[in-house]
């Protein structure tokens, strides 16, 4: 992508006025005097400076591949906070685990947290690491995203660049970008792929009813990644014959929440031809309920992520025939990349939003993503 490069020309202007300050008055150090509100000046200066920063780089979202993005390289001892919402999924957890990794390996000095997805929590470990004096932090934003506008606002007040990974925080926040893959995107591939299969499979058919099983509440990416399955259902199916006959929240993105929604979705209509995830843990866990209520060969499924489980059940020509790839690993180096280029040379992205770029699995290119060896 077209890289801008804007550090040496800050560092040399913050140069130049401290030249021309220390040259004039009675050599008073101007910059540790807290103005009359109370701040700093010397951080408001730094929070004028990154906020200017930021409110350079495009808010049009931009598509890129991993490959297109600055190599990860570490020019100096950087010490980076990484702040995630949750560990308790496969999918969290293979994020917050190959973020350090890559940091590390490069020379990085990383301090990892995680808050539980409790937005209060994840505030006070920013200004922990703000105290701590790191250079810059990764976030990955708890909910509600509004609750940790004020933290980011804190970092840019101390010079400290923030890079999001996963979920952009809220809409108007001091933040250099975010490093997500495209919900709707993925979801519609998923209803476009499972449309085909279920008209193909069931021509002779009046209705031929799915169910999905939603994530929480509220959960933006997860209604965008259903609403996109909606819409590529819609778009396959111009009869109407596919229809949503059941809508279940799981509460959670695990296998087991899966498992049981799956099961009461089941018992309540065992007649459903599809099965669609807001995750890859839904469809797992509602294979094996399909499985212990015999009905496996009846039903096609789908979802977003590419996990290592939902893969192996497509190999084995499992119920699994649609995956919208979400990966942990290439939204988490991205993020990676895009911080260190900044620090390094103050490289700064084209985009406050970097999407990865689309990708859907199926059988018949399944062999191409999985790896056995992965931890997700």
């Amino acid at each position: 992508m077209n890289l801008k490069k804007v550090l040496c020309f800050m560092l040399c202007c913050g140069l130049t006025l401290t030249l021309l300050t220390g040259c004039s008055g009675n050599g008073a150090n101007p910059t540790t005097a807290p103005s009359a509100d109370g701040v700093n000046q010397a951080d408001e200066g730094n929070s004028n400076a990154l906020t200017d920063l930021y409110d350079t780089i495009s808010a049009d979202i931009i598509y890129v591949a991993v490959s297109d993005l600055p190599e990860i390289k570490a020019n100096q001892d950087y010490t980076v906070g990484v702040a995630m919402t949750d560990v308790s999924t496969g999918w969290f957890k293979a994020l917050y685990d190959h973020v350090n990794e890559v940091l590390s390996q490069a020379g990085v000095t990383v301090n990892l947290v995680q808050c539980n997805d409790d937005a209060a929590m994840q505030v006070d470990q920013i200004n922990t690491f703000i105290a701590q004096n790191v250079d810059a932090i990764i976030i990955n934003p708890a909910n509600p995203q509004e609750t940790v506008t004020s933290a980011l606002d804190d970092c840019a007040a101390a010079g400290i660049p923030v890079v999001a990974v996963d979920v952009p925080p809220e809409e108007g926040s001091a933040y250099m970008t975010a490093c997500v893959t495209d919900a709707y995107s993925l979801g519609k591939m998923v209803g476009i792929e499972l449309a085909k299969r279920l008209l193909e499979m069931y021509p002779d058919l009046d209705k031929i009813p799915y169910g999905m099983i939603g994530g929480t509440d509220g959960n933006s990416i997860a209604a965008s990644r259903n609403e996109g399955a909606r819409d590529g259902i819609a778009e396959v199916d111009t009869e109407g014959k596919i229809e949503e006959r059941t809508f279940l929240y799981a509460g959670a993105y695990s296998e087991e929440s899966g498992l049981t929604t799956a099961q009461n979705m089941i018992a309540a209509n065992p007649d459903l031809k599809c099965i669609i995830g807001t995750c890859d843990a839904h469809i797992v866990g509602a294979t094996s309920a399909a499985e212990q209520l015999g009905v496996e060969e009846n039903l096609i499924m789908g979802a977003v992520d590419g996990s290592k489980s939902a893969y192996e059940i497509m190999r084995d020509d499992g119920p699994i025939v649609a995956l919208g790839l979400n990966s942990p690993y290439e939204v988490g180096e991205a993020a990676v990349r895009v911080l260190l280029a900044y620090l390094n040379d103050g490289t700064i992205p084209d985009s406050k939003t970097l999407r990865l770029q689309p990708t859907l699995v199926t059988p018949e290119n399944v062999e191409q993503y999985y790896d056995p060896d992965s931890a997700f």
